[in-house]
């Protein structure tokens, strides 16, 4: 490691950045040097009382830089061995509009590592489920314009949201099968802030957070926000194994549950119904709040009985529209029984006081008029197409997928080092992949393997990818 440029990082973030703190301007700076590649993915990182007595601060400022590092997944600690570097999965800009890549036809370039396509890598990491078929704003906004009463959504709202963007959003739950009163619903500004209000609003620091042992990542992080400890369960194939979470409950005071039963994130796994009840009666048993956020589950055809129907009374339900109308709308449901209501609206208030009311209006017309469930009708078959040449592309090795889901789950074997030596080479033919450290709760993962996001436009870039995938598994 280069101290010298370290220091230098570090002494710069500090002058320039005069409201950030010591620990921070380190973590920035260490984060400076993976990016740029000065610190390479497998590089070990200085012992904690190494580069705090080279920089003069404190082995606790180091210890939360790398804390910091870890979060964002550039490092990983190892018990016993030290703090390593990792491949910056979250690096690619994910809203910037970058150029297409082109398909990997000449089978040479991925075998000498060139690039594989111009200018940015292509993302098949962040799952970005077919946006070209989502419904057009300006057409959206040319209906509302006709209806008029547009001046009406730029003063402020009810925190809860307007009368008329409930009953949507109740008609959309409905589409997850889940019934439910619009008095129940409230309007949130896309499901990362519905899933921020349910653990603002009903847990207190230190409480502890049952899910799946890999899980959506921002959990983890909304969790150390809020001083909240996630406790992860062992899965199997029907995801959340109920005897290892009623041993949690048992022994470790669980207060709530996160899960994704219809369309696992990142294994697609789907929880059965009888399991889905056994899990309800446990949660009963011990007094278990649900934070059900199935948001990849209407790009299934078909639906189980949600959870939040099974327990109503203790369960809060994330719908989210981002799937099938766009990532940028902003708007999804939150569904919960009336006792939690108050609590939820009150989080609302004094985080973004509101959601985008014209946004909100959008998607109640789309919802409305059955634009929402066109455009999922055509992400289905688009996704249908991609899954049929990700299974024959793949042929030969451990790939999970659903018909119609808007990702797959590439499985590999050994450990989770494994998965992150594939990711690195992958990135190294200009593909970005996520790996399973990206999703572990509580630790390093227990079993190696890949989410392949499916939903881009030009099947001949996903073909090429594929197959540039595939020469990395047969290279081993």
């Amino acid at each position: 490691m280069n101290f010298r440029q370290l220091q230098e990082l570090y002494e710069d973030h500090l002058r320039d950045r005069t409201r950030m703190t010591r620990w921070e301007a380190l973590a920035q700076a260490i984060a400076d040097m993976i990016r740029t590649g000065a610190l390479a993915p497998g590089e070990r990182l200085p012992t904690h009382r190494e580069l705090a007595g080279f920089l003069g601060v404190t082995v606790g400022t180091v210890s939360r830089a790398y804390a910091r590092t870890a979060q964002l997944n550039l490092s990983q600690g190892i018990v016993g061995r030290g703090t390593f570097v990792v491949r910056p999965v979250q690096e690619v800009d994910v809203y910037a509009q970058r150029p297409l890549p082109r398909a990997c036809s000449d089978t040479s370039r991925c075998e000498q590592g060139k690039p594989f396509g111009p200018g940015k890598p292509l993302d098949m990491g962040f799952i970005t489920p077919f946006e070209h078929l989502n419904p057009s704003l300006l057409e959206g906004l040319s209906v509302l314009q006709g209806r008029g009463g547009l001046d009406e959504l730029g003063g402020y709202q009810p925190p809860q949201g307007r009368a008329g963007h409930r009953e949507a959003g109740a008609l959309w739950a409905a589409r997850f099968g889940l019934p439910v009163s619009p008095d129940n619903v409230l309007v949130c500004a896309g499901a990362q802030h519905a899933l921020l209000t349910v653990l603002a609003s009903l847990f207190n620091p230190g409480d502890r957070i049952a899910a799946e042992q890999l899980s959506y990542p921002l959990l983890r992080h909304l969790a150390q926000r809020l001083r909240l400890q996630i406790v992860p369960i062992r899965m199997d194939k029907n995801g959340i194994i109920p005897s290892a979470f009623e041993t949690a409950c048992r022994t470790r005071a669980i207060r709530g549950v996160y899960l994704m039963p219809s369309c696992h994130n990142p294994t697609l796994s789907l929880i059965p119904e009888f399991r889905r009840r056994e899990i309800v009666a446990i949660c009963r048993r011990y007094d278990v709040c649900i934070i059900e956020d199935d948001v990849y589950a209407l790009s299934l055809e078909q639906h189980l009985p949600p959870l939040s129907r099974l327990a109503p009374e203790r369960s809060c339900f994330i719908a989210s529209t981002s799937e099938a109308l766009g990532a940028g709308l902003r708007i999804a449901y939150l569904c919960a029984p009336t006792h939690f209501v108050q609590a939820l609206e009150h989080t609302i208030s004094y985080t973004v006081s509101m959601a985008p009311p014209l946004m909100a209006e959008l998607a109640a017309l789309w919802i409305g008029d059955g634009t929402a469930d066109s455009v999922l009708v055509a992400k289905r078959k688009a996704a249908h197409k991609a899954n049929e040449l990700a299974r024959s592309k793949l042929d030969g090795f451990e790939l999970v997928t659903r018909t119609t889901g808007f990702f797959c789950w590439l499985k590999l074997p050994g450990g989770p080092e494994e998965a992150t030596a594939f990711a690195q080479a992958a990135t190294r033919q200009g593909i970005i992949v996520a790996d399973v450290s990206y999703f572990a709760v509580g630790g390093q993962a227990e079993s190696a393997g890949v989410r392949l996001a499916l939903g881009l436009r030009d099947q001949d870039v996903l073909s090429g990818a594929l197959e540039c995938l595939a020469r990395i598994l047969q290279r081993g």
